[in-house]
């Protein structure tokens, strides 16, 4: 059984007085279980394209010739009608104050809403501007290499990946899911000072951007942000994997 959040449910519990290896991606996940003797911290896999390119590679390819700081900002593949209606006012902040930041988001399935929106408040976004809306992020390896500071959910996959590349982030976990498990995975990297968390009920699009510029503003938060998230990566997790099992079987 591999366990991809930081905290198991009532099902993972069951199954792990029976099973004779529980694997999880944080240390911090081993209280969690009735026996935490069975439990092995390996990881979670990341694609290797993660690992292609450098923050310095990663804009170059995207054009970024500047020193602006870059923002990545989605909400999963489907998008989210909350949080893209805070990333309308998150939007129209920014280009208020001149673009300080280069920013892609991805709305997902609120792509139409958002960017019809953005122009009821006359905010035009023009191709190749320090402003880019997509429906969809097809290069997320890439992107979130040159981003300064992503801005996403806290789902287990994304969890992992911006452990791994060691990507400073605001998460603001979906209230919609199973035993608020994403507010769990958020937890484990705020309280190792990996991460800002912020919760949705809680936040509009203004104290979002807020938060964004202060973090881009303090580069020394920044710094201990990654190094925070290096220390909780693990980069070969696919071969913890393997290994765990070929222990098994032997």
């Amino acid at each position: 059984v591999h366990e991809s959040n930081a905290v198991p449910g009532l099902t993972t519990k069951m199954l792990s007085k029976v099973v004779d290896r529980v694997m999880v991606g944080f240390e911090d996940s081993r209280q969690h279980y009735p026996h935490p003797e069975r439990v092995v911290v390996t990881g979670t896999p990341v694609r290797r394209d993660f690992f292609n390119d450098t923050r310095r590679e990663a804009r170059q390819k995207l054009g970024l010739a500047d020193g602006k700081p870059m923002v990545l900002s989605y909400w999963g593949s489907l998008g989210a009608d909350v949080m893209n209606r805070y990333m309308a006012d998150f939007i129209a902040e920014e280009v208020g104050e001149g673009c300080p930041i280069h920013h892609l988001h991805g709305a997902g399935r609120n792509y139409a809403w958002l960017t019809g929106e953005l122009g009821c408040r006359g905010v035009a976004l023009t191709k190749g501007g320090d402003v880019e809306v997509r429906e969809y992020i097809y290069d997320m390896p890439l992107v979130m290499a040159a981003a300064d500071l992503v801005i996403c959910r806290a789902g287990a996959s994304t969890i992992s990946e911006l452990t791994a590349i060691a990507k400073p982030c605001i998460l603001v976990p979906s209230p919609n899911v199973t035993n608020n498990h994403q507010e769990k995975n958020a937890r484990v990297l705020e309280q190792h000072g990996a991460a800002v968390v912020l919760l949705e009920p809680e936040i509009d699009g203004k104290r979002l951007y807020g938060t964004a510029k202060e973090l881009l503003a303090d580069r020394d938060r920044l710094t201990a942000m990654s190094k925070s998230l290096t220390e909780l990566s693990v980069t070969d997790a696919s071969e913890e994997i393997y290994q765990t099992l070929i222990a098994l079987l032997k």
